[in-house]
């Protein structure tokens, strides 16, 4: 993938099986979406160099004085709307235009969450570190959108037009309104979906498998056997993270060290696989990490040492 790439999508210029590859690659790329904001305000600052300037300043008064003030006026101008744009562009999604319809990319960094409300009334809850992929207009028989990461959807329904989250692995979520969280990392070794009302199919595209869900079930897919486990569940352990509230049972160590980093935006050092075997119950409402790293100390044979964002456990001696 190359630079020009990036600068035909911003000017609208790619084919759309060659935009989605493109729009595809900046969803792996952090640091390239980055690159896209850089240069998607370059061409806004271009596109106003472009203003006829002298138009507008051969109509004022041809005071020299009275022309250098509206000259200044308009450069301001544009600086302020160039810095505008740049903010605009780091707080809300990016977007890429073409003749037929908007893609655009609403993410998070660690220790971020976010808020987006779709065209169609739709409400999602973005978590720590993901990414959410949809089109400004809802056009055709379907409503589709991308997830990497975690997010909790609150559907608008609409019979005639059901609402797909397509994820990683081939999954897809498809439902027609209801509330549900899905929670897809590419680091973690499944994908759960949990419903919380209305009804969900669960797809997994490879052996046409469907599975639907009713309220309190959740369907795990475990990435390294290939199938999909079903069972009920307390939704509120798997839905509370929007509270920043985290509540564990028998959770692995390895997934609650996971959670933390993306939440809190550290990074774990684990100096002894030991740790991993151990299982954590527990509820954090609200904590800092380091009123959870206490408690760890307290409640788990772990001792843990803290450097800036690198939070080093050992097992206690």
């Amino acid at each position: 993938m190359r630079k020009k790439d990036i600068h035909n999508l911003i000017k609208g210029e790619l084919s759309n099986e060659r935009e989605k590859e493109v729009i595809d690659w900046l969803l792996k790329n952090p640091k390239k979406r980055a690159q896209y904001e850089i240069l998607k305000a370059k061409h806004v600052a271009a596109s106003l160099n472009k203003v006829n300037i002298n138009t507008i300043y051969e109509q004022k008064d041809s005071s020299n004085n009275h022309k250098k003030f509206i000259y200044s006026g308009i450069a301001i101008a544009a600086i302020i709307l160039i810095a505008a744009f740049v903010t605009f562009n780091i707080s809300k999604p990016i977007s890429y235009e073409n003749e037929q319809n908007t893609l655009a990319l609403a993410t998070t960094k660690k220790a971020e969450k976010r808020y987006v409300l779709l065209e169609d009334s739709t409400k999602v809850t973005l978590n720590a570190n993901s990414v959410l992929s949809y089109p400004k207009h809802f056009i055709g028989n379907t409503r589709e959108v991308t997830l990497k990461g975690e997010a909790f959807f609150e559907v608008t329904k609409n019979q005639d037009k059901p609402f797909i989250v397509s994820l990683e692995n081939g999954m897809k979520i498809k439902v027609l309104g209801t509330s549900f969280n899905i929670k897809s990392y590419a680091e973690d070794k499944d994908i759960k979906t949990t419903l919380v009302t209305g009804k969900v199919k669960v797809i997994k595209e490879q052996d046409s498998t469907t599975i639907d869900l009713v309220p309190s079930q959740q369907a795990t897919y475990i990435k390294e056997k290939d199938k999909i486990i079903v069972e009920k569940v307390d939704t509120k352990k798997f839905t509370s993270w929007k509270e920043n509230k985290f509540i564990y049972n028998e959770t692995p160590m390895a997934q609650v060290l996971r959670d933390l980093e993306r939440a809190y935006n550290v990074t774990f050092i684990v100096e002894s696989k030991d740790i991993y075997n151990y299982k954590y119950n527990g509820v954090f409402d609200n904590f800092s990490i380091n009123q959870i790293l206490e408690i760890f100390e307290i409640s788990s044979p772990i001792t843990y040492h803290i450097k800036n964002n690198r939070i080093t456990l050992n097992p206690k001696k």
